[in-house]
This record gives structure tokens, C-alpha cells and sequence, in this order.
């Protein structure tokens, strides 16, 4: 520390030397605080210097766990007012804990410019360089304020797969709003602004996926259309999932609307009596039937009857019998008593027990964040496929192009006798008299030719783009039938291919020579495709990769939306978030919850897991405080 200095080894000199004007000059530049009154010693300064680095790391890590904790398991932010000063006390030999201070506003600054700023920075990078897809759906929350997810689908290369990843949530209105109608323009500019403004090329937007509202869908004022004409090529998808809902929900309007009413009745009749549901189950067991409790209909969705119908039907001769008892004394019984004991009344819930499964099925399947897109068409074409096969011969069916085919065309339906309605509609109508039979099979018929309407409408069978992109699945890709050449294709994908005709010939040759360099290991079957895909990226030879293009090309083509259901659990999210205890939280409270969510799920699954890295650790400092008096708002 003070250099040319020779002293003698004697505690008196040292001393002595401690106080010198010299020694004391010198000493500030070790000192590890300015602002303390006295300063440290040298060898003090070396001792104390790593460990009181320690202990400010590991508190800056424990209180970003903590906030971690906080916004993963929805807690309310006032719950650290007391939290924080219980730790001490709880442990009172650590420092660390001691150290803590994370009060109600500091939490969700944490959340919010810490851990939910770091999330949105690593989406900023990798979309700054990968090609996305963008899906959007709008909501309003318990508090009656209208906002927007976006949400973001491409290949993220660290983990190898294609991802969906949350982007924003966006208030449309506010105080200030004068003009409050969430038109296409409004909805198109907020969600193209939420990308410029931190500098995401548009020319990376390959793809947009909506639900099938004239708004975001529709052919010339929409957002769909502004995005065709910012973005030219870019492909928009309607949510398949959506589709298929609209699809079965018009169709059972053919059926009478007792079925649903019958389903809605038992519900209501048990679900606030603790008495009625004990008395049930007696005769649960009297009809040795599994003891489960009668499920509720959804409001909104009505694929969710699928489910009702079934625990119904397995329930049907308990509540039978439960209500013969009950109708002569009970006056709310009666309807119930009545519906339960019409034969017709239980052949349509055979057939829709029968029916909606078929919808429910392909719908699940594209709720999936895996990448399906591949089976999108096949999917959709087989499950016309199977309703159209209802109604018309097997030979006619044959003989003429299935998207050509007008399921309204009475001409050439099967005989209505001849309709195959399912083997519990079979066995229930030898119960039924002749005259309710004809009405029964003639609203069933309604029924399969509205289904097949509705998906003529919503889905385009012959639609070429999909049709295309089912021949890139991974098996189709190393079988005999692939193409032989992607110049199809180009025209289809004008955002995925590259610029030049050079780079283009370069990558219709490595597809064309995919076959010869694809290692006998890598099984197609056994990988997903966008995994598959990322297999091949690997492919070397010589220390030299084999495929640079053409891997980018497939997944940017895999990173196209299949459904908008990611948008639907973000809102799912937003109301476990704000409820009605927390109905204060501002929208970019509840935003930066859902950007820490994802990372913790990213960064180690769950809070306990999950290690903050070294961006986060840099960003928890005086400046967390940004806009503190708009973090949070929490009523409980």
C-alpha cells in the first residue's frame, strides 16, 4: 500500500505509521466504502473485501428467488411486508437474511424490471434474428379493462425445438382514451408498434394466427389485411381450434335444445345441496354405478358438454331413479323426471356421446405446443372425411373430388334409414316409436350435414399452402413420395426462401441431396419434426456442415401457428392473476408476472429451481425503481 516504505516488524511502528498523513491517503484507495467514518486496515480490507462480495451476491439472488416465488405461485405483493421481516427471526444466524429487503413495491419492481425485463431482452435478441410467427387475441378481465396478448412462435436454437413464447400484453384503453372502439386499425398498430419500438425487423414476420373474428380474419378491413400489406407473403392461419368450437356448436343447434337443457337441470339441481348429492349417492351404489359427482356445462364452450354427456350417460339409470323418487314431492324435479324417462331424450345423448368426440379429439390434438402443422390438413381432411361418409355412399364419395363435394346435395345422400348413427343410438331406438324415429334420424342427419358445412366454411380443404406443408413432415421427407424438387413451394413461402437465385438453387440441392448425407442413426419416425430438423442442422462433414439452408427453411416453415390456443392460456393466466382480490393490478404489473413465469419455467421449471442469471443480477439496482409509482396496485 505505500510503496518505498521500510519499517521495522514492531507493533509500536506500525502503529505510529497507521496515522501518518501518508499512510491514511493511501489507504482510501483500498478502502472498500467511502462512506464509512473510519477506514479499514489492510489486512482487513483483504479479509472482509470477498466476503462482503459474497453476501451481496447471494442477497441479490435470494431476493430475486423470492420475487420469482412470488409471481410463479400468484401471490399478492403485500404478503412480502411481513415475509421479509419474519426472516430474521426465522433465521437469525444468516446475514443473507437479514440482508432481505423486499417490501410490497420492491417485489414487483423485481418482477417487473429484474426478472420480467431480462425475459423480454432474450425475445428481443432472438427475434431481432430468427423468423416468427405473431398470434394475437384480445380479452377483457375481471376489472373490465380490454387488453391484447401477443404471443411469438419461432425456433429457438438453444433448446433445439419450436416454441411459442409470450411477447406483451397490451391495454387498449386508458384514462386518457377518448375513442374507445377496438377496431382493426387500433388492434394492427398497437401490435406492430409493441415490435418496432424495440427494433425487431419485420422482414423476420413469416406468419399471423387469429381466431376466425371478421376483425382479425376478415378479407379487407381487418388486421390480416394491413399485415398483407405490411408483410407481403406472409401466411395467416384462422385457429383450427376455434373452428372446429364454431363447427359443433352450430350443428347442435339442429338437435333440441332439451338435451342441453336436461344437462344444465341436473347441474343446478345438485350443485349447491350437500344434502341432494348424499342422498345421490346411495343411489349411486343401489345402481352400482362409479360414485362421481354430475360435471357443469360450460358457457362458452361447448366442445366441454363432450365430457358432461359422458359422466351423464354413466350415471343415467342413478339419476333415474333418483328422481322417480323425488318428482311426485319436488316441483323442480318434474321437467328433470320427465326428460330422464323419454327414450328419444337418451338416444340423443348416445349419439352425441358418440359424435362430439370426434370433434373434441382433433381439437386437443391442436391445442398442443408441440409442432403439428405438418398434420394439419391430414387432420381436418380425415375428419370430413369420416362425417361426409355419414351421409353419402362410399361409391360417390369415390368417384369425385372430396372438396367438391355439397354436403346440402339431397340428391345423393345415403337413405335415411341407412345412416349409421352409432351402436348406442341403435340399440336405444328399438325403445323409440316409428313416428319419433323418422323426426330423430331426420336432426341427426341436420346435424352431420351442418358439422360439414361449418368445416367446408371455416377450413379449406384443398387449401394449397397446408396441403404443401404436409409433405414436409419428417416421414413424407425420407420416403420415396417426397417432392423431388421445393421450387413448388417457393411461390407459397415468398418470406422463407432466400433472396437470390443462387442461394435458392443452393438450397433446392440440399434438399434434393438430403437422402444421400442423412445418417442411418437418425430415425424420422423417432423425432419430432422441428427436432428432426435441428438433427440435420448438425449433420458434418469434414468439420463442415452439409445442410446450412435448408434446416432454416423447414423450421422457419414449422414456426407458421397451428391454432391460437397459446393465446388462450395466456388469458387463462391473467385471470389467476388478477382476481378479485388483486382487481387493482395494472395491466403492466400483471405483464411483467407473466414474462417472469415464463422465465422461471425456462431457467429450471419452478421457482425452487430456477437460478437467476447474470443479466438479472445487473439489472437489480438503484434504477429497479423505474416508474415505482405504476408497478403495482393490490386491493387485498
Amino acid at each position: 500500500m505505500c510503496n518505498n516504505k521500510t519499517l521495522s516488524a514492531e507493533i509500536s511502528v506500525l502503529t505510529r505509521h497507521k496515522e501518518t498523513a501518508t499512510h491514511i491517503d493511501n489507504a482510501k484507495k483500498f478502502s472498500c466504502s467511502t462512506s464509512r467514518k473510519t477506514q479499514q486496515s489492510i489486512v482487513s480490507a483483504f479479509q472482509n473485501r470477498p466476503q462482503t462480495l459474497f453476501e451481496n451476491d447471494m442477497t441479490k439472488i435470494s431476493t430475486i428467488k423470492l420475487a420469482a416465488f412470488v409471481a410463479e405461485h400468484r401471490i399478492s405483493s403485500n404478503t412480502m411486508n411481513h415475509l421479509t421481516d419474519l426472516l430474521p427471526q426465522l433465521c437469525p444466524d444468516s446475514k443473507i437474511a437479514k440482508n432481505i429487503k423486499l417490501k410490497r413495491t420492491k417485489v414487483q419492481a423485481v418482477i417487473n424490471n429484474c426478472i420480467g425485463a431480462s425475459e423480454k431482452q432474450s425475445l428481443i435478441k432472438d427475434l431481432t434474428i430468427q423468423k416468427f410467427s405473431i398470434l394475437i387475441d384480445e380479452s377483457t378481465d375481471i376489472s373490465v379493462i380490454k387488453t391484447v396478448a401477443v404471443v411469438v412462435r419461432y425456433f429457438d436454437s438453444n433448446l433445439g425445438q419450436v416454441i411459442s413464447r409470450f411477447w406483451d400484453l397490451i391495454q387498449l384503453f386508458d384514462a386518457s382514451t377518448t375513442d374507445h372502439s377496438a377496431n382493426a386499425e387500433k388492434l394492427f398498430t398497437i401490435v406492430v408498434d409493441s415490435f418496432q419500438k424495440h427494433s425487431i425487423p419485420l422482414e423476420n414476420i413469416i406468419g399471423f394466427g387469429s381466431d376466425g373474428a371478421n376483425t382479425m380474419i376478415g378479407c379487407r378491413n381487418s388486421v390480416a389485411s394491413r399485415f398483407r400489406n405490411l408483410c407481403p407473403g406472409i401466411i395467416i392461419l384462422k385457429c383450427i381450434c376455434h373452428s372446429l368450437h364454431l363447427c359443433a356448436n352450430d350443428a347442435t343447434k339442429e338437435l333440441p335444445y332439451t338435451c342441453e337443457k336436461l344437462a344444465r337441470n341436473i347441474y343446478n339441481y345438485f350443485k349447491t345441496s350437500s344434502k341432494r348429492q348424499s342422498e345421490f349417492v346411495a343411489f349411486q351404489q343401489f345402481a352400482e354405478v362409479e360414485v362421481h359427482r354430475i360435471l357443469r356445462p360450460a358457457q362458452t364452450r361447448w366442445l366441454s358438454l363432450n365430457a358432461v354427456i359422458d359422466r351423464i350417460l354413466e350415471q343415467w339409470d342413478a339419476l333415474r331413479l333418483y328422481f322417480d323418487a323425488k318428482w311426485l314431492t319436488d316441483s323442480e324435479c318434474q321437467e328433470i323426471h320427465t326428460h330422464l324417462n323419454d327414450p328419444v331424450i337418451k338416444a340423443y345423448y348416445y349419439f352425441l356421446g358418440w359424435m362430439l368426440p370426434k370433434f373434441t379429439a382433433v381439437n386437443s390434438y391442436f391445442q398442443s405446443e408441440s409442432v403439428v402443422i405438418t398434420k394439419l390438413n391430414i387432420k381436418m381432411t380425415a375428419l370430413y372425411r369420416e362425417l361426409i361418409q355419414l351421409i353419402f355412399p362410399v361409391s360417390y364419395i369415390n368417384s369425385i373430388a372430396i372438396e367438391a363435394i355439397d354436403p346440402t346435395e339431397e340428391k345423393n345422400h345415403k337413405e335415411l334409414k341407412d345412416i349409421y348413427l352409432g351402436l348406442g343410438v341403435q340399440k336405444q331406438l328399438e325403445l323409440i316409436k316409428e313416428d319419433r324415429k323418422e323426426i330423430f334420424r331426420q336432426k341427426c342427419k341436420q346435424f352431420i350435414i351442418k358439422a360439414c358445412t361449418g368445416i367446408r366454411k371455416r377450413y379449406s380443404i384443398n387449401d394449397t399452402i397446408m396441403t404443401a406443408i404436409s409433405n414436409f413432415d419428417p416421414v413424407t421427407c425420407v420416403s420415396e413420395e417426397r417432392l423431388e424438387s421445393l421450387a413448388p413451394i417457393f411461390t407459397l413461402l415468398p418470406r422463407l426462401i432466400p433472396e437470390t437465385l443462387n442461394e435458392q438453387q443452393e438450397l433446392d440441392d440440399e434438399w434434393r441431396r438430403l437422402l444421400i448425407h442423412l445418417p442411418k442413426d437418425l430415425d424420422a419416425s423417432q423425432h419430432p419434426p422441428d427436432k428432426f430438423w435441428h438433427q440435420v442442422a448438425q449433420i458434418t462433414i469434414d468439420n463442415r456442415k452439409v445442410f446450412k439452408q435448408l434446416p432454416s427453411f423447414m423450421l422457419g416453415m414449422l414456426s407458421l401457428p397451428h391454432s391460437n390456443a397459446e393465446c388462450e392460456r395466456i388469458f387463462s393466466k391473467v385471470n389467476d392473476i388478477k382476481t378479485k382480490k388483486r382487481n387493482k393490478l395494472i395491466t403492466r404489473s400483471i405483464k411483467g408476472n407473466l414474462l417472469t413465469q415464463q422465465s422461471i419455467k425456462r431457467h429450471g421449471q419452478n421457482c425452487i429451481n430456477f437460478n437467476p442469471d447474470q443479466e438479472m443480477l445487473k439489472k437489480l439496482n438503484k434504477n429497479i425503481y423505474e416508474n415505482e409509482e405504476l408497478l403495482v396496485s393490490d386491493s387485498d
